[in-house]
């Protein structure tokens, strides 16, 4: 049944709108067995091979009869995958070029064992136009050899001889791509295993970004700039060197626009999101919030790309201090009738970041856009696959209740944070900062949130906050606000709460 769902969520995601689902003439009002079992999976009213027997036959999935049913579905179902539509904003960029060339070689397969020599090379040509439009290499060569059977078989000796002498030509810069994506392959295994691996390569990684470097240089294909392109970006990411991430996207911008490298085959949506990413990681606000508004004329609002980059957005503005244009960033993605598709994962994530925006501005509430006792019943209190995730939980919550003049409810929270440090952040290096911060709350704490004396005690944890950079990309999220800055918040939360309390005492 796994497999038959999988299917239906393609094919109906998929398939170009012309074309019939499961049967070409369908009877709405007595539709066939098969078109039964589509639609009550597509609904989601089967959901197991149990479910759908005792809705079709009464019985259950071992049943001979719903047995045969489900494979004639499958087979109609994989049918249908040749139709898919690819031509949308979720898609690879260059895939719907790819799928057209296959299209094409399939229908000179069929017509060349026909004999159709002449049919069969006119769509052969129209493959080859593509391919080479697009750097397809492998796909090329494919096009290439079977012109040059066509030609032996029909006697025409120059065309052969052109046709084996571009076969030679791209079987070496094949061979080329065979090399270099065996190299990206394998670093790419290496960097994606673990924390522990990515350390253990990254050296050798560095050494293979130069090697693909050559790779490209010499074969020239896009195929072999974007391994280079790829790995050499995903390595300054992990080295923590955003501004050369920048430097490495803007230069390959410019290729483009020059026709050095294939617009056909460059993502701009990858692009926009690493430029951005990369503003913000680098500190470099002001461009970063300009490319993020560019970005928005490469996306589809529609997809889940669109969300990502949106993220990028709103931290750049909070980032910038710019807490009217992230609550503009909000609004548009509020406002955006594609936010319930999102995972539940990336809702939690906006979540905070509006409240984290409406803790800062002072005509807004936490409580408004969140509810922490909904957050804690949802995510397990010390989840170490979110633990990013619960740091600002807790930052968030101590910081709210302060900022309200609730220090009673603020105390509460305190224990939460240091059995937090003690039981993961103490044991991960590459959470000092977090570490840090959450020090300096114990110090307002111990310090009865006296503004002047919280700042004298954690002046030497805040001058180590401000020098400890933000791991690399590998090891942690990106802070929603910048602790030295919600460091400067909250003092003037303590600063003004003392001053209505020395008010209270006259």
């Amino acid at each position: 049944m796994n497999e038959i769902k999988k299917i239906v969520r393609i094919v109906t995601n998929r398939v170009k709108k012309n074309v019939s689902l499961i049967d070409v003439v369908n009877n709405e009002d007595n539709p066939g067995k098969e078109q039964q079992l589509f639609n009550s999976i597509q609904s989601g009213v089967y959901t197991t091979d149990d479910d759908a027997a005792f809705g079709m036959y009464g019985t259950n999935g071992t049943d001979q009869r719903y047995r045969m049913l489900k494979s004639r579905l499958r087979t109609k179902l994989n049918n249908l995958l040749y139709f898919a539509d690819f031509n949308d904003s979720r898609g690879n960029i260059s895939f719907p070029f790819e799928q057209e060339c296959h299209s094409h070689i399939f229908r000179a397969k069929i017509l060349y064992k026909e004999g159709e020599y002449e049919l069969a090379e006119k769509s052969i040509k129209k493959a080859l136009t593509i391919s080479k439009e697009s750097e397809f290499t492998d796909l090329t060569l494919i096009g290439l050899k079977m012109l040059r059977v066509i030609y032996s078989e029909s006697f025409r000796p120059n065309h052969l001889r052109k046709a084996i002498g571009q076969i030679k030509k791209y079987e070496v810069i094949n061979r080329l791509e065979e090399e270099s994506l065996d190299i990206f392959y394998l670093k790419w295994m290496q960097l994606g295993k673990s924390v522990h691996s990515r350390k253990v390569h990254l050296e050798s990684t560095i050494k293979a970004v130069e090697v693909l470097r050559k790779l490209w240089e010499k074969g020239g294909s896009y195929a072999l700039f974007e391994n280079y392109y790829r790995l050499r970006l995903w390595t300054n990411e992990l080295l923590g060197d955003y501004g050369s991430v920048v430097a490495i996207a803007d230069e390959a911008y410019d290729l483009v626009n020059k026709g050095a490298v294939n617009p056909l085959r460059f993502d701009m949506r990858h692009h926009v999101y690493t430029r951005t990413y990369a503003c913000l990681r680098a500190k470099d606000y002001d461009k970063g919030i300009k490319y993020a508004e560019e970005g928005m004329n490469h996306i589809s609002r529609s997809s889940r790309n669109w969300f990502s980059h949106m993220e990028n957005y709103v931290l750049l503005a909070l980032h910038n201090k710019n807490y009217l244009l992230a609550d503009e960033v909000i609004n548009q993605v509020t406002r955006n009738p594609y936010v319930d598709k999102i995972s539940t994962q990336s809702k939690e994530r906006w979540e905070l970041y509006k409240g984290y925006l409406y803790f800062i501005m002072p005509d807004r509430n936490v409580e408004d856009v969140l509810s922490f006792k909904d957050i804690y019943e949802r995510l397990p209190f010390y989840s170490q696959d979110k633990q990013g995730f619960m740091v600002a939980i807790l930052i968030l919550e101590f910081m709210d209740f302060l900022k309200k003049d609730r220090l009673d409810l603020a105390l509460t929270k305190l224990p939460n944070s240091e059995r937090y440090i003690y039981r993961y952040l103490n044991q991960n290096p590459e959470s000092q900062r977090e570490k840090l911060f959450l020090k300096l709350i114990s110090i307002i704490v111990q310090c009865s949130f006296n503004p002047d004396m919280a700042a004298k005690k954690g002046k030497r944890y805040l001058e180590r906050l401000k020098i400890t950079p933000e791991p690399g990309d590998a090891f942690a999220e990106v802070e929603i606000v910048p602790y030295e800055q919600l460091w400067n918040i909250l003092m003037g939360f303590m600063t003004n709460a003392h001053v209505k309390l020395d008010f209270a005492k006259k």
